[in-house]
């Protein structure tokens, strides 16, 4: 009998993982850790590359500057509201 590859299954679980973190994090969900729930939208890599005009790998590069928050080692989300004040911050 010949190896399974796992990987497509483990990455389909990571994002639903990763998509059941960032609803807690909406407030959608159970509260946080600690109980904060601010109800601000996470952003993917994607959608802030769309409101920024940039590449997705941009956004990846300056995560750190745009306030990224890793919900696991693949996944990472932009809360909105330090979107919003890098945006107002370049103007």
């Amino acid at each position: 009998m010949g190896a399974v590859n796992l990987d497509p299954l483990l990455e389909q679980l990571a994002e639903l993982v990763a998509e059941k973190v960032a609803n807690r994090l909406n407030g959608n969900g159970a509260p946080n850790v600690g109980g904060e729930s601010n109800g601000e939208p996470m952003l993917t890599a994607e959608a802030v590359a769309k409101r920024l005009d940039t590449s997705a790998r941009w956004v990846y590069d300056h995560a750190d500057e745009l306030g990224g928050k890793r919900l696991s080692r693949r996944c990472l989300r932009f809360p909105e509201g330090a979107i919003r004040r890098y945006v107002e911050r370049r103007r």
